[in-house]
């Protein structure tokens, strides 16, 4: 891990970088770019991949790893003419690492967890986005897919019976059977011929190492951009193309995996349409096809089901016995951070309506979980909370669990902070204590928690404040912000212990009086 010098030093050079490089990027570059994301990654796969027969999902062998530090340095050059500035990147490079206090020296790949690792990475990829850019202008051709000519033969009958029926109503009923025979017929033809050769289009997009190319073409001319890319990466970038996980999709009937979501083809759907409507002199309704070659975006439920078991025994949902010590309120939070999580990410998709499944069984473990800690039924937990499960905090605000539609949008929302949620777990046995009164004044605004070193670890000689926390057999106590000030100033130099081990034999004393 870099010290804070160096990760301020880091942040300068990536913001050189990114104003030099960010402009000239790939607008199909997606990972770590600003106003870029996983969403508008996927939201533009679905816009522009309409058509896509075949789908390549590359993998780059540890490229994170196996950057070329000279090859990177090279690349630096190109448009960069300090030699300081390049030399500075260079030290960071070759920093090396600390493993189990040993040293080990790096020889490639950028620093993992740097400031600027994901920029240098995307300055080294840039390269394969500008021979991927090409490969899409060499091997796309045609401006239209060539017209089926039997469709052309079957609309021509169909007009034809439109035209009798207008001239002459007495034979419309006559030619029902026939118009409907007619439509089964060019719902069953395609309008174009998709396995023409004159029409070919490729597309890619990439996320830091993960690329995805698009192919509406021959599976042979997908296999071939697979061998281009695999000697680009070899030859001019020296990285491997990891064969074993580089797969070929064919996405009208196997869903590729792409950013944790499933990238299909979607089927066509058929709908009736009135034919007057779209310009039509005749007034018959129609059956038409539509979202024939869209991208359609799912869920995967096989590794939600997976994370599920967590909260699930003998496949129903099960209390988690480590929430149950802590507040209601942070394992609300808890619940909701999860369910809240997976919707926010997976609103893009068509079936977000099966994390339905998911909640359910996320709000009864969390019902389970709250029975357990108060020792009650779920009929009683219910019954006490609401359903959905509602809780009134200490501060009067109310918490809930999600419980808002999970419907698709089209265009994936920012996700809004929330100022209840607590992420981490090891400040809220203090801040539970945050609504005591002060330990010296008994003021009860602005509180705040003086914490010390642990008991045992604060040596022989114990002296000023501490002595009352010892006392108390405490390592933090409530106090006000003004008593907070004076005890960090040295102005606080409370009772002695003597003095408190008086009081303590006194009271000790009277009880034993009562009791008596």
């Amino acid at each position: 891990m870099p010290s804070p010098r160096d990760k301020i030093i880091q942040e300068c050079i990536r913001f050189i970088l990114e104003a030099i490089y960010e402009p000239r990027f790939h607008n199909n570059s997606h990972g770590f770019r600003p106003g870029h994301s996983c969403h508008t990654a996927l939201e533009s796969m679905r816009r522009n991949w309409v058509g896509t027969k075949w789908a390549i999902k590359a993998d780059i062998t540890a490229c994170f790893e196996q950057i070329n530090h000279n090859r990177l340095l090279d690349i630096l050059r190109e448009r960069i003419e300090d030699d300081r500035f390049i030399n500075l990147i260079r030290r960071f490079l070759k920093a090396g690492y600390i493993e189990n206090w040993e040293y080990h020296k790096t020889y490639s790949g950028t620093p993992q967890g740097s400031v600027i690792s994901p920029i240098l990475t995307n300055i080294y990829l840039d390269k394969l986005d500008q021979k991927l850019a090409n490969i899409c202008q060499q091997h796309s051709q045609g401006k239209h897919r060539r017209y089926s000519s039997a469709k052309a033969q079957l609309m021509k009958k169909r007009k034809q019976l439109l035209e009798r029926g207008e001239a002459n109503p007495a034979i419309r009923d006559h030619i029902k059977e026939d118009l409907r025979h007619l439509n089964r017929q060019i719902l069953a033809t395609p309008t174009a011929k998709y396995n023409d050769p004159s029409y070919i289009r490729v597309k890619f997009l990439r996320y830091a190492d993960d690329v995805a190319i698009g192919v509406i073409g021959p599976k042979s001319l997908a296999k071939q951009i697979t061998e281009e890319i695999a000697t680009f990466l070899r030859q001019e970038l020296r990285l491997e193309l990891n064969r074993d996980k580089t797969q070929i999709y064919y996405l009208s009937a196997e869903a590729m995996p792409c950013l944790g979501y499933l990238v299909k083809t979607a089927t066509p759907r058929l709908r009736k349409r009135n034919m007057k409507k779209k310009g039509s002199p005749h007034n018959v309704v129609q059956t038409v096809k539509t979202t024939t070659g869209n991208i359609k975006l799912l869920v995967p439920l096989r590794q939600v089901k997976r994370k599920l078991k967590r909260y699930m025994s003998k496949g129903q949902p099960a209390k988690i016995g480590g929430f149950v010590n802590q507040p209601i309120d942070h394992i609300i939070d808890h619940y909701n951070g999860v369910i809240r999580g997976w919707y926010n990410y997976y609103q893009l998709a068509e079936n977000v309506g099966r994390l339905n499944y998911a909640r359910y069984i996320l709000h009864y473990s969390l019902a389970k979980t709250i029975a357990a800690k108060e020792r009650a039924t779920l009929r009683k937990t219910f019954r006490k909370y609401s359903n959905p499960i509602r809780y009134r905090k200490l501060n009067g605000k109310n918490i809930q669990f999600f419980s808002q539609p999970l419907k698709q949008v089209k265009r994936a929302k920012q996700a809004t902070h929330n100022p209840d949620q607590q992420p981490i777990w090891w400040p809220r046995k203090t801040k539970t204590r945050l609504l005591d009164d002060c330990a010296i004044c008994s003021a009860t605004e602005r509180i705040e928690m003086h914490h010390v070193r642990h008991i045992r670890k604060r040596g022989q000689h114990v002296t000023g404040f501490k002595l009352y926390l010892a006392a108390i057999n405490r390592k933090q106590i409530p106090v006000c912000h003004q008593c907070h000030q004076d005890i960090h100033n040295g102005k606080y130099d409370g009772p002695n212990l003597s003095a408190i081990l008086k009081k303590i034999e006194i009271a000790k004393t009277k009880n034993r009086g009562v009791s008596t």
